[in-house]
């Protein structure tokens, strides 16, 4: 992940962009899936070199994720009922699960083969996990990659995971930001005339971070504004220990509540409203410099959503490239606003915080408009499309 990102992962963000562009422009309904297929394609695509799959890893995910969620089968809440299939011969939960994860097992070991197969061929390109992985197997010795089943189900489990965690961990809050963007024009448009600036006529791409701090605090306050993971993950106490004079036994499982982090007022003024200033401007406790680097989601004041320390987030890179790249381009392309009841003319609003109840939160959808900025900006989508779809191996 860390090589991927010292290369910007190799231009598949912006190349990927660049079709979910022209989805938006061509479909714009249906943005919602659409966006869900970018970080699965993006993620596919380095994990496999096959970004065919992108839809299939958005699906599987959400899948895994409702299995895995308070609000998924009732033995999730209620576990001593996981364990009746040792006294009955239908568990359905049990069976379910079973089954899904069998189905998801076996897909990531075909990629895996396929993969494999591919690298043997010298056809496999080197900017992607599987290449390095095998590269590492024979470097250690096993030259032919030969590998027990055992070996080979576990290394596709890893990484078939790790594309698994890429998705909605991204997709979330992309379409919370869509969502800040339609509700809030005015920062839409201290965001357009920045990258107009910058930019001109050309998408932005990952170059462009420097010089476009005002996307970055957007993208970044859509984070603190609706956090993809409001509980925080859990972790657990490898020794004793005692908070505001609370013990806390070892083994204990403990959450870092994103949610309520995110609404400490003595660091967050207005937590409740969308604030990307208080990134910008030097009388906020989360003003940072140089506005060349700050904001961004990998370091500094106010970034707690990936975790600290050894255990911060593998894939906390992926995540500031690929949010700021999608972030700038749409805004780039786009003018984003509510939709209009077509009776009375009216905005149609909607419930901001409504979401799924998954551990890892994608909005419930939500209407809003796409109009592209000019029909030459259209032109230049489709063009731009065109020029690398070939790449793409759709």
């Amino acid at each position: 992940m860390a090589a991927a990102h010292q290369q910007h992962f190799y231009g598949h963000i912006e190349n990927e962009v660049k079709r979910w562009l022209v989805t938006l422009l061509l479909d714009p309904e249906k943005f919602h899936g659409n966006t869900r297929e970018l970080t699965g394609r993006i993620i596919s695509r380095l994990a496999w070199d096959d970004a065919s799959l992108g839809k299939a890893y958005g699906d599987s995910a959400i899948a895994t994720l409702t299995q895995m969620s308070v609000s998924g089968p009732v033995v999730n809440t209620m576990t001593p009922l996981w364990h009746l299939g040792d006294l009955i011969r239908y568990n359905p939960w049990r069976n379910h699960e079973v089954a899904r994860e069998k189905n998801q097992r076996a897909w990531w070991l075909r990629s895996f083969r396929l993969a494999k197969a591919r690298y043997r061929r010298s056809e496999l390109p080197s900017d992607t996990w599987t290449y390095r992985y095998f590269e590492q197997l024979q470097k250690a010795g096993n030259e032919t990659l030969m590998q027990s089943e055992k070996d080979e189900d576990f290394a596709a489990c890893m990484l078939g995971f790790q594309c698994l965690v890429g998705v909605v961990t991204i997709s979330g809050p992309m379409q919370f930001f869509l969502m800040c963007m339609a509700l809030h024009p005015e920062w839409l448009k201290k965001c357009q005339d920045e990258i107009d600036r910058v930019c001109g006529d050309r998408m932005p791409t990952r170059d462009d971070f420097a010089e476009l701090p005002t996307v970055r605090a957007c993208l970044k306050e859509t984070l603190r504004w609706r956090s993809g993971v409001p509980l925080g993950v859990p972790h657990q106490c490898e020794q004793e220990s005692e908070f505001n004079g609370v013990k806390i036994e070892k083994g204990t499982i403990i959450l870092a509540c994103e949610w309520n982090i995110n609404r400490v007022r003595e660091k967050y003024p207005d937590p409740d409203h969308y604030r990307p200033d208080r990134y910008l401007e030097p009388g906020f406790p989360t003003y940072q410099e140089p506005l060349s680097r700050y904001p961004n989601f990998r370091d500094g004041v106010g970034m707690h959503t990936f975790g600290w320390g050894r255990r911060t987030c593998l894939g906390q890179n992926l995540v500031d490239d690929e949010m700021f790249v999608a972030g700038a381009a749409v805004c780039w392309a786009f003018d984003m606003s509510l939709k209009k009841c077509p009776a009375t003319g009216k905005d149609v609003t909607f419930d901001t915080e409504a979401t799924n109840s998954n551990v890892i939160l994608e909005p419930l959808p939500f209407p809003m408009q796409f109009k592209v900025r000019s029909s030459e900006r259209a032109q230049t989508l489709l063009e731009g499309y065109n020029a690398i779809r070939n790449e793409l191996k759709v």
